[in-house]
């Protein structure tokens, strides 16, 4: 069911209910998703559309960058730590991981952001948003949770 624009789960009594981890496994539309710039790998979906499905999904959710991590010698910004924290089907989940600068941007502020970004999506990914990306055609999740429980599709259908 849709309210105010979001969509909301209902939890049925007895049910398996994991419609949100269901809806965060499936895969974006092709439409969200970028070609990888030349000499990258992967396709990519941007940094807010992670962001603001997420926040239909699950609402609002807590991210930090908990620590920069510096190269031993000049000291530059070269990665970070985040932690995400949120929500999926009734269960808190913490999620940590790493963010990567691919490229020095020649300021701490600008590497400090790459990373963050990064470390950011590395987290979704973690609890399936974007997952089909790094996956590629060994990505099979979405579907495995259909087949477990076929209300999920049928929920998803419904809400769209």
């Amino acid at each position: 069911m849709r309210q105010n624009g979001f969509v909301v789960y209902l939890t049925a009594k007895g049910r398996n209910n994991m419609n949100q981890l269901y809806e965060l496994a499936r895969p974006f539309p092709s439409k969200w998703v970028k070609k990888a710039p030349k000499g990258k790998f992967g396709n990519y979906v941007a940094h807010s559309v992670i962001a603001q499905r997420l926040l239909e999904i699950c609402g609002p959710y807590t991210w930090e960058v908990t620590e920069l991590i510096r190269q031993s010698e000049e000291k530059k910004v070269v990665g970070c730590f985040g932690k995400l924290t949120v929500v999926i089907d009734e269960k808190e989940v913490i999620i940590t991981s790493i963010g990567d600068v691919e490229h020095d941007q020649g300021s701490d502020g600008t590497n400090a952001k790459h990373a963050e970004s990064d470390a950011f999506k590395r987290c979704a990914m973690k609890i399936g948003l974007g997952l089909h990306l790094w996956a590629g055609e060994e990505y099979y999740l979405d579907k495995k949770l259909e087949e477990n429980s076929p209300h999920l599709a049928e929920a998803s259908l419904q809400t769209a």
